[in-house]
């Protein structure tokens, strides 16, 4: 039932990778993610931003990392979106010796940007600031909303991966099923 809402498939094969992809990602980390946003709405005690990171550049580690594992099948992977743990690379800088790219003026343009509003929460518990150029909405129960944080962000009603997140929501329903 799983294989099969992701990959239109009863097995696994490199032709469905990237949906398999996203079920891996949802166990692993958007479900968790959902959990522990609606915890936090529920017993607020500070604002709650939410985002989903997609900006992508040759530097990020999935771009490398992937490449070095799977050499035959790099290019399969090539424009699939961040991987989780891409926004370090943006965040804190690193000397990794496999890191052969550096920051592109795209990719330092993005840092400026996403650094100014990491450290704006953290000192004022909002993440606004003149760099994003969007308003960041505070994610709320009521009004659900996240800022895609890409290229261009973009303020987006709602929760990441809706159909998906349902998804997981009638499966634990159906079979009691939880993380």
């Amino acid at each position: 039932e799983i294989l099969q809402f992701y990959t239109n498939s009863d097995s696994l094969s490199w032709d469905v990778m990237p949906q398999y992809l996203d079920l891996i990602s949802d166990v692993q980390f958007s479900i968790a993610l959902q959990d522990t946003r609606r915890y936090l709405l529920k017993h607020q005690i500070s604002p709650v931003y939410s985002y989903e990171f997609t900006y992508t550049s040759p530097r990020a580690l999935s771009s490398i990392s992937v490449p070095l594992a799977y050499p035959d099948r790099a290019a399969q992977f090539v424009g699939l979106g961040a991987s989780h743990g891409d926004e370090l690379f943006y965040q804190f800088s690193t000397n990794m010796s496999q890191n052969p790219c550096n920051p592109t003026k795209d990719d330092e343009a993005f840092m400026i940007k996403f650094l100014k509003a990491w450290t704006t929460f953290a000192k004022t518990s909002n993440p606004n600031c003149d760099e994003l150029e969007v308003t960041w909405k505070q994610d709320t129960i009521d009004n659900p909303s996240y800022l895609v944080l890409g290229r261009n962000c973009k303020p987006t009603s709602g929760i990441s991966f809706p159909k998906r997140m349902e998804f997981w929501r009638r499966i634990n329903e159906k079979y009691s099923f939880s993380f």
